[in-house]
């Protein structure tokens, strides 16, 4: 039952001034721009709470439907308490500053931009400061040659001041050979091609670790713990001052290193195609050190360093195809797919016994997942006592789950995770398909989407606690239990508190499930009139999956998404 109720007051204020000049008058083309940005956010909240009394049934005569209750426990209040007033506060300046140029001279287009912007954003004693100055130069001959070059020089005062500000340039070039008069026998069927490529540098001052990387963080009286005086009589104990964050030597912006190839096309005049690769290199990823040993007396201020790589590549699709097939129907067709892959280059990792707990080769967070190998559940204490010892938080118990000993030391710990799969929760392929149909005054719409490679772990839904969690009948019903010792059971023994289910949560392959899904995510119909449109929508309207125990878009303890129908009429005059 809600013992509590929370109120959260909140405001949001925006105010925006921006300044538009042309600049004819020192050249053609030319012209500024200034703008100033001012957000603030704040808001108070309190809460309102009852230690509500427990009563439990001691005695119930069917008959009468009568009851007799006994109060449990001696707590309970008969007044409300009210928390004091938390208050939160922020607060962004942005200011921008903009010079633009466009001119045309015969076959020559050029185009450039420069930019300054700063921005201040405080929500703790100190505020927040980067600062940047950035530029574009365009350029292209005839619509066929074309040329780019950008550039940012940002600063960022989370870095010592020679090292504060860095220089991030990138170039782009495309070729449309669609528009070159060789191509004028192929025009009726390919008849639009443009080819492009492009490299360049991007930074980022989002890293772990202190705000102000440059200096050391000392807590005051923060540290352990230590002991002065006789070991007869009276001592003394005072807590020590201590470094709880080391300054990072050194420290420069993280980097990418970004290459995009790509081509349009123009099929007939009705079918668009779009396709690219991307390759990214990340360098310079600021890490906390794992092979430092403790022996080296850093306390609990584990060094940072600048010492991660990782790289991605992908390929997007997108295809449309719009057919008007007679004087009276008309048919377009869409669809998109994206396939991405990753993995750490390096990682600063401590030496493993193990190769399969090295993660350095491996995806990136979220693109795989690791655990333990489940082997069914154990049926009996004769067969838990002739198994490697399971050190996973709980004692085991017959219906339990039973987990494989990778290393072959005797025992089931942390060192015998592994990649369970080589797919996380975030999907390596993302893909929509749609239609829209028109014929004379009636017109239909719909789509779907989907994602495919991606892996569930069921298993944190924890529905073994005693918590304000209740056990599901269908779950009961499939549940391991003593007159039903099913090794392959879909569940586990239930426990009564969740201390007692800890083995049985971990990540595992029993917990393991297909995440791949199909939407059926709209359809609409409507008729077109002289004065406007009548339609009916539906969004969400079913989903396909191998998983079944939640949405498999969303995570089990979100709001599930709405089936909606609508019905409207839109009215023109």
């Amino acid at each position: 039952m809600a013992s509590s109720f929370k109120q959260v007051d909140e405001n949001m204020m925006h105010t925006t001034m921006r300044i538009d000049q042309t600049l004819d008058f020192v050249t053609k083309g030319l012209s500024a721009n200034a703008l100033i940005h001012f957000k603030n956010t704040s808001s108070q909240a309190f809460t309102r709470s009852i230690e509500p009394y427990y009563y439990r049934i001691t005695k119930w005569t069917p008959g009468t439907d009568q009851y007799d209750m006994e109060r449990l426990g001696t707590s309970g209040t008969e007044y409300i308490y009210t928390s004091d007033i938390s208050r939160y506060t922020e607060r962004t300046i942005t200011m921008q500053f903009q010079l633009d140029y466009k001119r045309q001279f015969g076959m020559h287009n050029v185009g450039g931009m420069l930019m300054y912007m700063q921005r201040d954003f405080k929500r703790d004693v100190l505020p927040n400061r980067n600062q940047g100055f950035s530029g574009r130069f365009t350029y292209d001959y005839g619509q066929r040659y074309l040329a780019e070059f950008n550039f940012g020089y940002n600063g960022t005062e989370r870095l010592a001041r020679a090292d504060r500000f860095e220089f991030f340039p990138a170039v782009s070039l495309g070729w449309v050979p669609s528009n070159e008069k060789f191509w004028e026998p192929v025009k009726n069927v390919i008849d639009y091609m443009k080819l492009r490529g492009s490299y360049g540098l991007v930074g980022s001052d989002g890293f772990g670790g202190n705000h102000f990387l440059y200096f050391d963080t000392v807590t005051i009286q923060g540290g352990s713990a230590y002991t002065t005086g006789p070991a007869v009589g009276q001592q003394w104990s005072f807590n020590s001052h201590a470094i709880s964050g080391y300054a990072v030597d050194g420290a420069t912006w993280e980097r990418v290193k970004k290459l995009n190839l790509g081509i349009d096309l123009s099929l007939f005049r009705q079918l668009n195609i779009t396709a690219e690769y991307y390759k990214d290199k990340r360098d310079r990823i600021m890490l906390q050190r794992a092979s430092w040993p403790f022996i080296l007396g850093y306390w609990d201020a584990v060094p940072w360093g600048q010492v991660g790589e990782a790289e991605s590549h992908g390929f997007e699709l997108s295809v449309s195809w719009d057919k008007r097939i007679t004087k009276d129907l008309n048919l377009s067709l869409r669809g998109n797919f994206t396939y991405t892959q990753n993995k750490y280059v390096f990682l600063d990792e401590p030496a493993y016994e193990s190769v399969w707990q090295i993660k350095t080769g491996k995806p990136l967070d979220g693109f795989r997942t690791e655990g333990y190998i489940a082997d069914g559940l154990f049926t009996s204490q004769e067969e838990i006592d002739n198994s490697p010892e399971q050190l996973l938080g709980s004692t085991v118990r017959p219906g339990d789950v039973k987990y494989r000993d990778v290393n072959g030391d005797g025992l089931v710990d942390q060192n015998d995770q592994a990649v369970i799969s080589p797919y996380g929760n975030l999907p390596r392929i993302q893909y929509g398909l749609g239609f829209n149909l028109q014929w004379k005054n009636w017109d239909l719409g719909v789509f779907f989407n989907g994602s495919a490679k991606r892996t569930i772990i069921a298993g944190n839904i924890q529905i073994f606690g005693n918590d304000d969690r209740n056990v599901l009948q269908y779950i009961a019903d499939d549940a391991w239990r003593q007159d039903n010792p099913d090794p392959n059971a879909k569940y586990p023994r239930l426990g009564l508190t969740s201390a007692d289910q800890a083995n049985n949560l971990v990540s595992s392959t029993y917990w393991m499930h297909n995440g791949n899904f199909i939407r059926f995510k709209t359809l609409e119909i409507g008729y077109s009139f002289k004065f406007g449109r009548v339609y009916i929508n539906g969004d969400n309207i079913a989903v396909w999956s191998p998983f079944k125990l939640w949405d498999p878009e969303l995570a089990w303890n979100k709001y599930p998404l709405s089936r909606t129908f609508t019905l409207g009429v839109q009215l023109k005059f």
